[in-house]
């Protein structure tokens, strides 16, 4: 191993001593030899552009990422002035309907607001029973200055087949609001008339105009049971709170429509100020003020209530997006070292040429480094300005959505961008720093020779990465209390579990990295079992720890985070999979409705023609909540129980009952815990949704009660009722009065998730018109759509089923669990795949290209392309295999520590009992076996497609 030293000539050439040079200073020669490093530096990534755009693609995909989610998400979040367009406009306030306690909020109520416990201060002349429209005089004469009323409300449809839900928004854009009413095209509307009979005139905004609400012309909506004609005359873009309306109005199409959901604009010239915004929370009112918002006051002026809010969000904000630079650097660093090594490499000859001929060994590290300075100051302005491009059209591709993810103002936040590119720079040099000091040790002579080497590992690297493995591994587990770390460190960590966590990932995943040169010398040694290309590839990989090293701990790295990812993932899936219930019988479809919009079996069968369509009605003890308008006066409710052996009636009454008995005794009936459902079919369809027969068929027809699970046949049912006070504050336990309590049959089902189904997810059924269901009071709140030959309902009928009822109608057909996140884990694999592929034959092609000569001796013993190919394979397939098992074993123990906390609370479907402690752990062996095995696979079989022609066969000189 030699030393770099300076080799300069201390003569002219004529035995006279050379004139030393002037020293033009440190800091200029440092600024020179820097500028040619660089110089130097743009003409080698003119010349090796293949080299070059890989590592461009490395550090720009996720410089592009991390900025686009940076833009979108605090475009998103939008807060302080920022509100000021979509709320006020060109007002100086609004008002919302205020509530009737006094409220507090920060300047920004959307950041903090809260009720307190104090009546508000009544509004002269307020009318709480009528709109914001009529009350519009009683607060303008409040904050002395004009107002401008608007109301929220929704709207029903029919366009042809299809049934929509609309928002509206009543308010007259004519006075001139800005950007939160801006006519496109046509006029504003007049005020509706009071005579539902009379059309009246709308304005459509680009979200109606997407779900196909015509431009121009009439159609018919209806609001709160009251159907209009509207006509069209204009387009405007529309703004409220946190959405888009569709339609928007002058005045209400229904005044008493939409009651307590609106508020007022003001407007004039005078601000509110932060005094009179405390002022007017005294009477209950949310204000959001222009000039409180651009000049928000001291934080010693808040609400003490809310203090602690403020700045939350902006903090938490700038800790994730500090987070992510950081792991931008980390990732970036990692997948870029590879390429910076196969730089390094093959540049090692003309190195060792330089240092021979006197380069220093500062001069040599600039070489590559500069490479890197260059390449990452492209790929970051490039992956920034295609991050921020790719944020704009994300968000206007979204832009015309009734409630669009990115509805703030575009935020570009240069300052933060700038950091990202910072990070992504840092990212290229610190990978390029390693093969950088590595020049330092440069062997001259067998560089020139052709031999190169890796010297023995460091066994004090070999101590720190096996340390650090080690504490990393146990922070990981216990700071989510795999591992319990109390006895060692008493309450040194209490509560300190997420940080715990993430400390230990790091320093296991460092651990892990400084142990991979062992590994490799390892692999080196237990390669002589192997077939011969095996052992030839195993060997190469030992020798050569300096250019396989950083491509085997970038698959290691990708590959851990792969499988932390789908630990959790897959852990959290087995749990929502074990809690799933079936709503009916496999291959049925259930319609609900979700509103009060009145849902008949005919128009269900309208919808899907040959069905076979059947209402589902359920008992209803409080009648008064189906009732128009609800009473305020106590009145009675009534019950259904399911008494058990050893329980009281009282006992039965789910969470209105005190006593300690009713988790264990309120089991089924209409206040059971979990599902208070009792289901009343036709006995005909109840016999054939339990799938009963024979003697158990005809106790359903004769009025049995059919449950889930249990023993014995026959069971205590008690009805009765008890005392409802709707302006109680508290639910306090009823007195129960019991009309009826008698033993009556029992049909048992086994206690099984289809039976559950089956049930429809009732607690009890029982056959409708038999003597224990004579006098009930029912509603059909379900239908089930069901083929008449059992076939399962195909998707032409559940689509069109969806179209025609209408946004506000569920309709659900029982496919049993689906997986929701399919496509988000194909696509996950498929990104570590590629990236994994990537790294590998990145590495592969440098060993090839340092073959050359080996190759081209093989060639002239008799080797055929073939021979080449199974040892490019090998090469490909032990880098690939070797990163991707280590990636496995380092990932899994963060992605077990992730599964504790994701599924440590859950619950039984069927018994409605807490699982809380008992997590579920399942390690994703499939799609782990997808990366470990394909991917090196893959990689074997491109890196043996990529040998094509033979080698260039030179005659030896000797």
């Amino acid at each position: 191993m030699s030393t770099l030293a300076p080799s300069r000539p201390d003569t002219d050439g004529s035995g006279t001593p050379a004139p030393e040079p002037a020293d033009p200073g440190r800091f200029a020669q440092w600024r020179s030899s820097w500028a040619v490093a660089l110089r130097m530096a743009r003409r080698d990534v003119r010349r090796h552009r293949g080299r070059s755009a890989l590592v461009v693609v490395m550090v720009l995909l996720p410089t592009l990422l991390l900025s686009a989610v940076v833009t979108l998400a605090y475009t998103s979040d939008v807060s302080g002035a920022e509100r000021i367009p979509q709320t006020v406009g060109t007002g100086q306030a609004l008002l919302e309907w205020p509530d009737v306690s006094r409220t507090v909020q920060l300047p920004d109520p959307g950041a903090g607001f809260s009720s307190v416990d104090q009546d508000a201060r009544p509004v002269p002349g307020f009318d709480r029973e009528a709109s914001t429209f009529a009350n519009a005089d009683a607060v303008s004469r409040l904050v002395d200055a004009p107002v401008t009323p608007f109301e929220r409300w929704s709207a029903r449809t029919t366009l042809g087949e299809r049934r929509l839900s609309l928002d509206g928004l009543s308010l007259d854009g004519a006075i001139g609001l800005g950007e939160k009413l801006e006519l496109v095209s046509g006029r504003w509307p007049a005020a509706p008339s009071s005579d539902p009979a009379t059309p009246a005139e709308v304005i459509v905004t680009p979200v109606a105009i997407s779900r196909g609400v015509p431009q121009q012309g009439s159609f018919e909506v209806t609001v709160e049971g009251t159907t209009r004609t509207v006509t069209v005359v204009g387009v405007a873009r529309a703004q409220d709170l946190y959405s888009q309306p569709a339609l928007v109005t002058a005045a209400p199409l229904v005044p008493a429509a939409a009651v307590g959901n609106g508020g007022w604009i003001v407007l004039g010239t005078d601000p509110v100020t932060w005094p009179e915004v405390r002022t007017l929370g005294e009477y209950g009112f949310r204000v959001t003020s222009a000039d409180v918002l651009l000049h928000p006051p001291a934080e010693s002026a808040y609400p003490a209530e809310l203090q602690a809010q403020a700045g939350d969000e902006t903090q938490r904000m700038g800790l994730l997006v500090g987070l992510a630079a950081v792991m931008l650097l980390v990732s970036t660093t990692l997948l870029v070292g590879p390429a910076f090594a196969v730089s390094a490499t093959r540049q090692r000859r003309t190195l060792a040429l330089a240092a021979s001929n006197g380069a220093h060994t500062p001069v040599l590290r600039r070489t590559v480094l500069a490479q890197a300075l260059v390449l990452g100051a492209v790929s970051a302005v490039a992956g920034v300005g295609l991050g921020v491009g790719g944020a704009w059209l994300v968000r206007a591709a979204t832009a015309d959505q009734a409630y669009p993810p990115f509805g703030g103002p575009f935020d570009v936040r240069w300052g933060m961008l700038a950091g990202v590119a910072a990070c992504a720079v840092a990212s290229t040099f610190v990978a390029a720093l390693v093969p950088a000091r590595r020049l330092g040790r440069l062997d001259i002579v067998g560089v020139m020779r052709g031999q190169s080497v890796s010297p023995r590992p460091s066994l004090v690297v070999l101590a720190l990465g096996v340390v650090l493995a080690l504490v990393g591994g146990v922070l990981t587990l216990g700071g989510t209390g795999v591992v319990d770390l109390s006895g060692a460190t008493g309450n040194l960590f209490a509560g300190s579990g997420e940080t715990l966590v993430v400390v230990g990932a790091f320093v296991l995943i460092v651990g892990s990295l400084l142990l991979v040169p062992v590994v490799l010398a390892g692999v080196g040694r237990l390669g002589t079992h192997l077939p011969t290309s095996l052992r030839m590839a195993a060997r190469d990989l030992a020798r050569h720890r300096a250019r396989s090293a950083p491509s085997v701990a970038a698959v290691l790295a990708v590959v851990a985070g792969l499988t932390f990812g789908l630990t959790g993932l897959e852990s959290d899936t087995e749990q929502r999979r074990m809690e799933y219930l079936p709503t009916t019988i496999p291959g049925e479809v259930v319609v609900s409705a979700f509103s009060e919009t009145p849902l008949t079996a005919d128009a269900i069968r309208s919808a899907a023609p040959g069905a076979v369509v059947t209402g589902n009605p359920v008992f209803v003890g409080d009648t008064q909540q189906m009732q128009e308008v609800p009473t305020t006066e106590p009145y009675d409710s009534r019950f259904v129980s399911v008494v058990p052996p050893g329980c009281e009636v009282t006992d039965t009454l789910g969470y209105l009952t005190d006593s300690a008995k009713g988790p264990q005794c309120s089991v089924a009936g209409s206040l059971a815990n979990g599902s208070g459902i009792v289901l009343t079919l036709p006995a005909d369809e109840l016999v054939r949704r339990t799938g009963v027969t024979g003697a158990a068929a005809a106790q359903v027809r004769d009025g049995a009660v059919v449950l889930l699970g249990g023993s014995g046949g026959t069971v205590r049912v008690a009805q009765g009722t008890y005392r409802v006070d709707p302006q109680a504050q508290t639910v306090q336990a009823p007195r129960a009065t019991v009309t009826s309590d008698a033993q009556v049959p029992a049909v048992r089902l086994p206690l099984t998730k289809e039976s559950a189904g089956r049930l429809l997810g009732a607690s009890m059924a029982v056959a409708a018109g038999t003597p224990l269901t004579r006098g009930w009071d029912t509603t059909t709140p379900s239908w089930t759509v069901r083929e008449a030959d059992g076939s399962a309902v195909p998707d032409a009928t559940v689509d069109r089923l969806a179209e025609r009822l209408g946004d506000e109608v569920g309709v659900q057909r029982e496919d049993g669990f689906q997986r929701e996140d399919r496509m988000v884990v194909a696509i996950l694999l498929a990104v570590f795949g590629l990236l994994i592929l990537v790294v590998v034959l990145t590495s592969t092609a440098l060993t090839l290209a340092e073959q050359q000569t080996d190759q081209a001796t093989l060639a002239a013993l008799g080797a055929t392309r073939g021979t080449r190919r199974v040892m490019a394979a090998a090469e490909a397939f032990v880098l690939a295999a070797v990163g991707c098992a280590l990636g496995v074993a380092v990932g899994l123990v963060p992605g077990i520590a992730i599964a504790r906390p994701l599924t440590a609370v859950g619950w039984d479907p069927l018994t409605q009992a807490s699982r809380d402690g008992q997590s579920v752990l399942v390690i994703p062996w499939a799609d782990l076996a997808t990366v470990g095995l394909l991917v090196p696979v893959l990689a074997a079989l491109l890196a043996a497609a990529g040998i094509r022609r033979a080698p260039q066969v030179t005659r030896r000189a000797t």
